[in-house]
C-alpha cells in the first residue's frame, strides 16, 4: 500500500478529545520489513490522551478533516477519517467516519467506547488518520 500523508488539524474542545499510519497490515503486529518478521505495534502519540474506566468507556473526539495532502496540493479525494485508540499496546480501530466531502473541511464529533475491564483509571491515546479514495492512509495525528 502506498502511503500518502494528509494532515489533519486538531482543534481543541473542553473536556473532550481534539485529533491524520503510514501502513496498516494489523493492529498487534503492525508493519513488518520483512516477511514473517514482526515489528513493534503502531501505537497512538501522546499528545491526545484521557482517562477511561470500566464505568466511563466512552470518549467524545472532535476534529477538522483535513483539506489539503502533506504537499500543500487541494485535497480532492478524502474517503474517511479513521478514529483510534492506544491503551499502550498498540493502537486498535475506533471508528472509521465517512468523509463529509472530498474535499475535506468537515468538523467531526464522534463518541467512541473503549473497552476495559480492569478496575480503576487508565489512560488512553487517541489519533486519527485521513484516507483518500485509493487507499492511501496518511500518518497518526500528534
Amino acid at each position: 500500500m502506498r502511503t500518502h500523508p494528509l494532515p489533519i488539524r486538531p482543534r481543541p474542545v473542553r473536556h473532550t478529545l481534539a485529533l491524520p499510519i503510514l501502513c496498516t497490515i494489523s493492529a498487534v503486529w503492525g508493519c513488518t520489513a520483512l516477511a514473517d518478521v514482526p515489528s513493534a505495534p503502531l501505537r497512538c502519540p501522546s499528545a491526545v490522551q484521557t482517562k477511561v474506566s470500566a464505568t466511563k468507556q466512552s470518549v467524545k473526539v472532535s476534529y477538522t478533516e483535513p483539506t489539503v495532502t502533506a504537499k500543500g496540493e487541494t485535497l480532492s479525494e478524502l474517503a474517511k477519517t479513521t478514529i483510534y485508540y492506544d491503551l499502550g499496546d498498540g493502537r486498535r480501530l475506533a471508528k472509521e467516519v465517512p468523509a463529509t466531502r472530498p474535499t475535506g473541511g468537515g468538523q467531526i464529533s464522534e463518541t467512541i467506547s473503549v473497552p476495559i475491564n480492569s478496575q480503576g483509571e487508565q489512560v488512553v491515546r487517541i489519533c486519527v488518520t485521513a484516507t483518500d479514495r485509493h487507499g492511501n492512509e496518511s500518518a497518526m495525528t500528534p
